[in-house]
């Protein structure tokens, strides 16, 4: 079997697992802040699912395929059906997704700037936002059931006090004035603090896992 991605869960939790060749190489999973073995994981409901998944034998717990993953670099935004979304190393920049659930339909840019751009640049929050809603919408996802999620902006020169370098801040808050002002509800966000953050979206069943340099992972 080639590489997959699995979105395996039951009522106690849910995990993603990327694999390749029958092997389960990286999980994120709802129950590693409890887990024992966290990310070396062994055996358990979730795993055997999906390892019963791999070989062709049934399993009893829910598991979907995704049809990939795209990662967006600094100033990109990415949109995909059915793909595990990425924005890795984020300081104080946001990670911002919108989503169409009931078509698989998803986008995840990587916000560096507030305000918007005069010549389209998508580091900007309000010129990524708007550019991705687009081209969602062109692709197929509905307008009024496109919803955001969005993580970052950490105040990375924490000993500083310019307004100037508090840019974390004013990302947070000029993506959340941009969605308000285009009527996308918010869901969910974690944004400010000291620490940088990675952020990951299951188009499956909607859920940002936030993944912080320092502390617990957050599935919202």
């Amino acid at each position: 079997m080639s590489s997959d991605i699995l979105f395996v869960s039951n009522e106690s939790g849910k995990a993603i697992f990327l694999t390749s060749r029958d092997v389960l190489l990286k999980s994120f999973c709802s129950l590693s802040n409890t887990c024992s073995s966290q990310d070396s994981c062994r055996s358990c409901d979730l795993i055997n699912a999906a390892k019963s998944y791999l070989v062709g034998t049934r399993s009893n717990l829910n598991i979907k395929s995704l049809d990939g993953e795209l990662s967006a670099g600094i100033g990109e935004y990415k949109i995909g059906k059915n793909v595990l979304l990425k924005v890795m190393g984020l300081g104080s920049c946001i990670g911002v997704i919108l989503s169409d659930v009931s078509t698989g339909i998803c986008g995840i840019a990587h916000v560096l700037l507030p305000g918007a751009s005069d010549n389209g640049e998508t580091k900007y929050a309000e010129t990524a936002i708007e550019k991705m809603f687009e081209d969602m919408v062109k692709m197929g996802a509905r307008k009024n059931r496109i919803t955001a999620k969005f993580a970052g902006g950490a105040q990375v020169f924490k000993h500083m006090s310019l307004d100037i370098l508090k840019v974390g801040n004013r990302n947070a808050i000029s993506v959340e004035e941009t969605l308000i002002k285009k009527n996308i509800p918010i869901l969910a966000k974690d944004v400010g603090g000291e620490v940088g953050r990675s952020v990951i979206f299951n188009p499956v069943d909607g859920s940002m896992i936030v993944k912080p340099t320092k502390g617990e992972v957050l599935w919202l």
